[in-house]
This record gives C-alpha cells, structure tokens and sequence, in this order.
C-alpha cells in the first residue's frame, strides 16, 4: 500500500522501481531501472554506456515534507556506429535538478498567483519559476472558436499605452490581445478571432464600428448601453463640477450618485435634492431629462418599437438647445442601425467590463511585467474561468 502511495505520489515509467527513503532523509526517493536498450538518437544504432553518475532531481512536492526528490544513475551513452555521445534520460525531461513533470507542476501552481509566492513556497529561485512559467505556460492555452465577441481596450499605462483584446461573450474567455488601439491594431485583432462570428459587441468609438464592418462584414454590430449611458451621466458630472457643488453641503460623490440612478431607486428625500439640483440648473436638468427617456428607449423588447421609440426620442433631443444633449444624439445618429441591434440584443459589453476590472486586479498583483507579451499570456491563462 505505501509503495502504492508512493507511486501517485511520483509518477514514473513502469520500469522504474521506487525504494523508501532513510530516516535522515525521508524527501529523498532511490530510484532502481531495470536494464535498458538504449538506441542512438541520430542513426538508432546500438550504444554502449561508457560512464554513469548518480544524481538528483526534484519530482513531486508533499504538504509537511516538501520537496520530493528522487535518486538514480543516469547513464552517458556512446553510439557504436556514428560514435555520436549523449546523456540518456528516459523520458522524464532531466534538466539542471528537475524533472519536466516538476516543472510543469510548479508552473499550474502559478496560475492566479504571483511568481513570487511560489517562488517562497517551494523555496526555489523567482528567475527559475519565471522561465519555467513563460517556458510551459504558453501550452495550457486553449484555441476556441466563437460566435458572439466583445471587443475593448484597456490601459497598460493610463494616459500613454493601451492594448485592445477580444473576448467571448458567451464563455468570458479572452481569445486574443494587440497593443495599440487604432483600426489597424483592432483588424488585426478580429483577424486572429476564430469562428463564424455573428455578434460583435463594441464601445461607440469610430475604429472599433470600421475594424468589425472590415473583418465581419456578415456580424450584427452592437453597441454597449453601459457607454451610452455614460454620455449623460459623464455630462452630469462635468457639469455639477463646473458649478463647483463639492463645497456645499452635499459632496460630490452623493450628488453623481442621485443624478445616475434611475428615480425609482431613490429614497424621498432624495428626489427632494434631485427636483432641488435640477431648478438650480438649465443644462443639469436637460440632460437629467434626456437621460430617463433614454433608459425608457432601452427597454424595448421589438425591433419595431425600438425604431418607433428611438425615432421618438432623436426628434425631440437632435436639435435641443442644450448643447450637450444635442451632441449625444448626434452621436446616435451616427450609430443608428446599430442602436436598433443594441436595444433587441440579448449581448452587452458587461462581462467585458468586468473582465477590463480583473485585467487591473493581475496588472497591480504582478508589480509591473518586463514586456507585453507576458503580460498579454498571464491575461489570456488568468481570465475567463
């Protein structure tokens, strides 16, 4: 039973035979071989061991005990026929002082955690765990086709240096990642996309609608009521700043909060500040006003009366006297028949955004990576699960 044990413990070949370790070093496995035919890796000729040392590698962890580490001979061949001289390894990947499953196994434990925390804990060097990382991390990804995406930008550097990734709406995985987020980056982007795409799920920016109409031209192209929203509540913000609310008695961070919600979701008093807010105010009150019927446009269940409601709503705001207003539904216009696919949709950019939010989360528990490649990898291994 415990050589049993054993043996789950450290997978082996089933050649191999596994003696217990000593009292004075109970981590430390001998391992015996039974003969081997050993064939020469150019010219598969008979070989001769001409020498043989006995080493050992690290090959499993136990909780309480710590590394594993096994013992053996690991013979030096030499080739009867073409003389070529090589170490044989019989398959377990021997390099330095570890074996390949070790390696392998150390490299799963760090997905979702930082190299540095395995490099404590299996107390091993963090440029050794990191090259292990980045060696055999890149084939734990998994290629999968989609139908429906999200695509978006995040910040590598707020302000500077941004990157732009897609990802599947319906299983949350991200499928791929470019820096830069022009139209170029982001066909370039879609291009690596797999699948016969049918919903492309965007922010409102021009490059983003053109890549999408380029590479899908077949896809519906729907727009995130999330950004759409944002116009007015953005506009609301900018404007109560302006008028510089944050030093009376209410702070800022109330305020926005009232301004956003649905009214509805207010308690009594605070529709007393809102009507308040709103009469101190022309601007801050038209753009309150257009927001809500805005929200009513949204929660159209047919494409008929999303066309009839939305319709409804560019003819009363496109020329408002409210500049900001009249701004947003020119920026609707542009966006129209995408508007219609955006309110019939069952698709949003939502589990894009929170993607975007774990993407800073593994940004700032990494400290920083040396290149985007790495850090595109950690993204792509890290999210979606």
């Amino acid at each position: 039973m415990y050589t049993k044990f054993i043996k789950l413990m450290l997978p082996l070949p089933s050649f191999f035979e596994i003696d217990l370790p000593s009292e004075e070093e109970p981590n430390v496995f001998p391992v015996k071989i039974a003969p081997q035919t050993i064939p020469c890796p150019i010219c598969q000729g008979a070989t001769v061991c001409h020498d043989r040392s006995r080493r050992r590698f690290r090959h499993g962890y136990a909780w309480h005990i710590g590394v594993l580490w096994i013992e053996l001979f690991i013979p030096r061949q030499r080739c009867k026929n073409c003389g070529f001289t090589f170490v044989f390894d019989y398959g377990l990947g021997l390099f330095h002082s570890s074996t390949e499953s070790f390696r392998r196994e150390i490299t799963k434990r760090c997905h979702g955690r930082s190299i540095a925390d395995v490099a404590r804990e299996y107390a091993l060097p963090y440029t050794t765990v990191e090259r292990w990382f980045y060696m055999y991390a890149p084939e734990d990804i998994v290629e999968e086709n989609a139908k429906h995406i999200c695509v978006d930008e995040f910040a590598l550097r707020k302000g500077h240096n941004y990157a732009t990734s897609a990802l599947n709406a319906e299983t949350g995985k991200i499928l791929a990642i470019v820096p830069h987020r022009d139209q170029d980056a982001i066909e370039s982007l879609l291009k690596k996309v797999t699948g016969s795409i049918q919903t492309a799920v965007s922010d409102f920016a021009a490059a983003m609608a053109g890549a999408i109409k380029s590479v899908f031209p077949t896809a519906i192209h729907v727009l995130d009521r999330f950004h759409l929203v944002q116009f007015f509540t953005d506009a609301l913000q900018r404007r109560r700043r302006y008028l510089n609310d944050a030093k009376k008695h209410h702070k800022s961070r109330f305020i926005d909060r009232c301004l956003a919600r649905k009214p509805e979701e207010l308690t009594e008093e605070e529709r007393g500040f809102v009507r308040e807010w709103l009469r101190e105010d022309y601007h801050t009150q038209h753009i309150y006003q257009a927001l809500n019927p805005m929200r009513y446009v949204l929660k159209a269940t047919t494409e008929t009366q999303a066309e009839k409601r939305l319709k409804a709503w560019l003819k009363r705001y496109q020329f408002h006297t409210s500049g900001v207003v009249s701004k947003i539904a020119k920026t609707v216009i542009a966006h129209e028949k995408a508007m219609i696919h955006t309110i019939i949709s069952p698709f949003s950019n939502g589990i894009m955004e929170g993607t975007n939010n774990k993407i800073k989360l593994i940004k700032r528990r990494g400290f920083g990576y040396r290149n985007d490649d790495r850090l595109f990898l950690r993204l792509r291994l890290e999210t979606g699960h």
